[in-house]
């Protein structure tokens, strides 16, 4: 990983710096104000809720045991300011400050009720149509472009792109994106699906599962890849990805720089969970999805014909990835400029479209990292060492 970035990526420096700036006199001033919020119904706790003072940049998140702190100073807000708590398939729940309770050793319970599910719009129609495979959104192919976390970032932050897509109903099958950077052991992220809301900002909530699109990435991860497939979330029009920092291990401060563009529909922020959003560039993260749009029976004829000729001219490589002699499967393999992947089979073997110019990388969990330049080769087999094997 080359040095933390100065000079040749200003235009993100600052603007996805999310860190959180308080004065000496406000934190000697600073209450802790904790709970333990449950299920209403259950009486199960409700992990990676959101809570915060709204619109006001003091916000955190739930642990796994449905346990929060929110640190502030109380009379610095009106007594109309409240403290909002939302989860997804649960009612909101807001509480004025005036009517808060400031405990000290223990954790007064706070109870979410299960929201009524209501059924998504069921549309008829008797035009025939198919589902095909379209990509979505952006990919680095090698620009010096990113955005990051960085210093005190709350809980809840979130940074955001605008996904552009033509009209029409799409299911949302994956989504994934490169880590540049990441100090910390391994941090615990969400994704949110938005709908375009007032000003192009963020607006609902599109996930409708009630389950929380989580993913993990750890301190060497260089991509992240999410399977939406169980979420059933489906767009008819642009719509914005979000990625929202939830927890964070180990004694490092969280820096996790993500890849991005230079061109695209604009991103957004938000510092805490509750905070406002707000627009802070023209440019993208470099946010792909995949997914499946559903267009005319001819249309759908045309699209794969012009994919298969497409995949056709594209040069392939291929070969085996091996460890002391034996092949190694579930390997995962990854052009860096297309972002086209691949996992070796049971024999180790895997099968890839790859220009000469093209960089492949070898990833899987328990060993190292290995890079290959394609060059003009039609082979490439790869050696891996393990993490466990004992040094000669």
């Amino acid at each position: 990983m080359s040095p933390w970035p100065q000079n040749s990526m200003k235009w993100f420096y600052g603007l996805f710096g999310l860190c959180s700036i308080f004065f000496s006199n406000i934190l000697a001033a600073q209450l802790d104000y904790k709970g333990k919020i449950i299920d209403g119904k259950s009486g199960h706790p409700i992990p990676y809720v959101n809570v915060g003072i709204v619109e006001k940049g003091i916000g955190t998140v739930s642990d796994e045991e449905g346990m929060f702190h929110l640190e502030f100073n109380p009379d610095l807000y009106a007594s109309s300011d409240v403290v909002l708590f939302s989860s997804l398939g649960y009612e909101k729940l807001e509480i004025p400050i005036s009517d808060l309770k400031f405990v000290y050793n223990e954790y007064p319970i706070l109870k979410l009720n299960p929201s009524i599910l209501e059924l998504n719009e069921v549309v008829v129609t008797d035009k025939k149509g198919e589902f095909v495979q379209k990509s979505a959104g952006y990919k680095n192919t090698g620009e010096p472009v990113y955005g990051y976390w960085k210093d005190n970032i709350a809980l809840g932050g979130e940074l955001a792109s605008h996904i552009r897509v033509a009209k029409g109903l799409r299911q949302l099958k994956s989504f994934g994106f490169e880590v540049w950077e990441n100090v910390s052991d391994s941090v615990l992220l969400r994704i949110n699906i938005y709908d375009i809301g007032s000003f192009g900002l963020p607006g609902n909530n599109l996930n409708e599962s009630g389950l929380n699109m989580l993913h993990t990435i750890k301190e060497n991860d260089m991509f992240a890849h999410i399977d939406l497939m169980p979420y059933s979330i489906f767009v008819r029009d642009d719509f914005i990805v979000s990625v929202e920092l939830l927890q964070v291990y180990g004694k490092k401060e969280p820096r996790m720089a993500l890849a991005g563009v230079s061109f695209g529909n604009g991103s957004f922020r938000r510092y805490a969970s509750q905070d406002k959003w707000e627009k802070v560039s023209d440019k993208s993260l470099a946010f792909f999805l995949e997914t499946a749009h559903f267009v005319p029976v001819k249309e759908a004829e045309r699209i794969r014909k012009r994919e298969k000729r497409r995949k056709e001219r594209l040069p392939i490589i291929s070969g085996f990835v091996i460890e002391n002699g034996r092949m190694v499967p579930n390997v995962t393999v990854r052009n860096l400029r297309t972002k086209e992947w691949t996992t070796t089979n049971e024999n180790g073997r895997y099968t890839l479209h790859a220009r000469p110019t093209d960089r492949l990388i070898f990833t899987k969990k328990g060993y190292f990292n290995a890079s290959w330049r394609v060059k003009r080769r039609l082979t490439l087999n790869v050696k891996l060492k393990s993490k466990y094997s004992s040094l000669p």
